[in-house]
């Protein structure tokens, strides 16, 4: 499976980008030991085994690409690992203890109603895991129609992530990151001007870390409670 840039495929992109994908599905993996898990847009199957690898009991992956699925299965199918061609939009099948959802939320045009559908599956203590971009950083001074990212339908800010995510009946949001930038990047032309000169983004950045309050994360990754 060729990568285009949609969905991350291990070994077809930069080292940075790689450890970008992996260290999310390392973060979750630590959440995950013996729980039924949900990886929703799985893509190529390996945050999956990541998961199951971690300890989760079960790990259902399911995305909308058959391709993919297929690469999935012939790469990282194992025991206790099960993956689902279906539109992630439109899933709503099954219990779950976790759902993991990286890099998804920002390719849909349905983005509430897979937010609710992600809390209808959880069982009464369940988490969520999610990651999307940062507009501030990924696309500054866009408009949505604007986004940087031909793939991407929608970009969040930080209060529009949370706000999503607390419409959807969310609570207990526990807010981490990736590529954290100093406090003046909340200027949208201060944060333009210097990403044309300064790298921030190293594989050491690319660990998911806690958000203190003038933390500005190039990526969010949010945990949330039902």
């Amino acid at each position: 499976m060729d990568f285009t840039g949609e969905r991350f495929v291990p070994g077809s992109a930069s080292a940075l980008l790689e450890a970008e994908h992996v260290q999310r599905y390392t973060f979750a993996s630590n959440y995950a030991k013996g729980k039924r898990v949900l990886d929703i847009a799985c893509g190529a199957g390996y945050g999956s085994y990541l998961l199951r690898a971690g300890g989760a009991a079960s790990v259902i992956g399911v995305d909308i690409s058959a391709e993919a699925v297929q690469f999935a299965k012939d790469h990282y199918g194992s025991n206790g690992i099960t993956f689902l061609v279906h539109d992630a939009e439109q899933f709503k099948t099954g219990n779950y203890d976790m759902i993991a959802s990286f890099e998804t939320l920002e390719h849909l045009d349905k983005r509430q109603q897979f937010l609710e559908n992600t809390r209808s599956m959880l069982n009464e203590h369940g988490i969520l895991i999610m990651s999307t971009p940062n507009k501030l950083i990924t696309s500054p001074m866009k408009t949505p129609s604007e986004i940087r990212n031909t793939y991407h339908t929608y970009e969040y800010l930080e209060e529009e992530f949370v706000s999503a995510l607390q419409k959807a009946g969310y609570t207990q949001i526990q807010k981490f990151g990736q590529h954290t930038y100093p406090w003046f990047f909340k200027n949208q032309i201060v944060s333009r001007l210097l990403r044309r000169h300064l790298h921030y983004d190293t594989l050491e950045t690319a660990q998911v870390r806690p958000l203190t309050n003038n933390a500005i994360p190039r990526y969010f990754v949010f945990i949330a409670g039902k």
